[in-house]
């Protein structure tokens, strides 16, 4: 999450159509903090990483990795289809 926020050149690539870069990034935080939605929060950082160009250490892919793997969280989109061993 740290290496997200230290990104904030990042939000002019944010499309006024979506909620921009400070506010995704507050609704992760309270999502991992207060809410305890683990799974919704993965997905939503999984899906900035995938769409723009944010850079993180492989330390934090290979643990974003993990965590993914160990609690079975992925995204919804039609590409991750084949992953999801919940269908």
């Amino acid at each position: 999450m740290e290496e997200l926020e230290s990104q904030p050149e990042m939000a002019i690539f944010f499309p006024p159509d979506i909620l921009g870069y400070e506010d995704k990034l507050f609704n992760i935080r309270e999502w991992l903090k207060g809410d305890g939605e683990y799974g919704l929060a993965y997905e939503v950082m999984v899906s900035l990483l995938e769409r723009f160009d944010f850079k993180i250490s492989g330390k934090s892919a290979v643990r974003l990795l993990e965590v993914g793997l160990y609690f079975g969280y992925k995204t919804d989109l039609e590409s991750d289809h084949d992953l999801d061993w919940r269908t």
